[in-house]
């Protein structure tokens, strides 16, 4: 799976489950055989890109976020 397939992953798995511990997140993004390097690195691009926050050990899409307030 690409970069780009796996980021748009957590994004999707974002919008559906907001407020999710990091662990959720991992095993629910590994379970189609992910490796943990590139999990790591598609949520290191997130953050960078500032298209995710964390807040309280719970991450969640800014996007959504914003359009909710």
């Amino acid at each position: 799976m690409g970069r780009k397939e796996l980021m748009n992953k957590i994004r999707a798995d974002l919008r559906e489950r907001p407020n999710s511990h990091f662990s959720e997140i991992y095993f629910r993004v590994t379970a189609d055989k992910v490796s943990s390097t590139e999990v790591h690195n598609a949520l290191y691009e997130l953050l960078k890109r500032d298209e995710i926050s964390t807040r309280g050990g719970k991450w969640s899409l800014l996007e959504e976020r914003r359009n909710a307030s």
